[in-house]
């Protein structure tokens, strides 16, 4: 004889069945669950604060967390893992971790040159003078770690004519700076404007140097791009349609910027939303030259980037079909 439920035992299975599908159509509402790593705190990432602030990751059927993460050694762990799937991160790290074998790849380019600013204690005053001096960095191998490398270098000098010390984010380095931790460090704005308002030196503009390097990118993990193509693809449509509200509405653009920079100093505001703004690019391509000069400084420490091709950097097939589609160009035509 089949087994016969009593009515209270009956509409508790009913109301079990339908909470557990009620969850399951809020899990489906709410997207894809993923966390998004950055490394970098500065006016750059506003496009992916922008991303999130505007529900285009929602939009696109993904639930993103946005993680801190401290330097780009600690962003490309994280992607090897596969604990954070997304990072945007210094090239120089994702490029040394797909070298030591990871298959990390870079997905978009968002910065493709070195506009780093080195800014020093009022004492030096010259190049000369740093050398022996401790200068700060985000993470030893990270993006701000080539860039000083890069201005020692501008001077006559090597790595070892200056203590190279890991700092941490941008307001970190220069709150060591003001009190007398370290003597130089590179900055990016807000910190350069917050600097030059403490009257401390600019003693390199790395940006009027015009070195086509590959210094921030969208990278992600060999799991994703390879089990999930399809999360990839959505991620990379949602950080096109963030660059693009970015881009074409400043008021919210300096709203993001409020919120993430936690400042209401107009003035520092405008000017780092404007001195950002056209330095994203509506197709974040990155660039073989800038790739190349990645490359080129991390040899000298790797023999495995002397040869490496560029091709095994990247992964652009999902940047590449919404460019091919006119997506992107449509996108921007409807904005005017």
């Amino acid at each position: 004889m089949a087994a016969t439920l009593h009515p209270k035992s009956l509409w508790l299975h009913i109301l079990v069945f339908l909470t557990l599908c009620a969850g399951a159509i809020g899990a489906e509402a709410q997207g894809e669950r993923l966390h998004m790593g950055y490394s970098i705190y500065s006016g750059m990432t506003a496009p992916v604060w922008a991303t999130k602030e505007a529900g285009l990751f929602e939009k696109n059927g993904l639930s993103v967390q946005l993680v801190y993460l401290r330097g780009g050694t600690e962003a490309a762990q994280a992607l090897v893992t596969g604990d954070i799937p997304f990072a945007m991160m210094g090239g120089s790290a994702v490029i040394a971790s797909n070298l030591a074998g990871s298959g990390s790849v870079i997905l978009a380019g968002i910065e493709n040159t070195m506009l780093f600013k080195l800014v020093t204690s009022k004492e030096i005053d010259s190049g000369e003078k740093l050398r022996g001096k401790k200068l700060g960095v985000a993470s030893l191998g990270g993006s701000t770690y080539l860039a000083t490398v890069r201005a020692l270098q501008h001077f006559g000098m090597k790595a070892n004519d200056a203590t190279i010390l890991a700092i941490g984010s941008g307001p970190n380095r220069l709150t060591a700076l003001q009190t007398g931790s370290i003597q130089g460090a590179v900055f990016l704005p807000p910190e350069t404007l917050v600097a030059k308002k403490l009257g401390l030196n600019f003693l390199l503009d790395l940006g009027a140097l015009g070195v086509e390097f590959q210094n921030a990118v969208i990278a992600a993990g060999k799991n994703v791009v390879e089990k999930k193509p399809e999360t990839a693809r959505r991620f990379i449509k949602a950080m096109v349609e963030g660059i693009h509200a970015y881009r074409t509405d400043r008021d919210f653009g300096l709203k993001v910027l409020r919120k993430y920079l936690k400042t209401s100093d107009q003035e520092i505001l405008e000017e780092t939303y404007d001195f950002y703004s056209d330095k994203v690019f509506p197709k974040p391509y990155p660039t073989v030259k800038g790739m190349q000069a990645v490359l080129g400084d991390l040899a000298g420490r790797n023999p495995k980037a002397k040869d490496a091709p560029t091709a095994q950097l990247v992964n652009l097939t999902f940047l590449k079909e919404l460019d091919e589609s006119g997506y992107i160009d449509r996108l921007y035509k409807t904005s005017r």
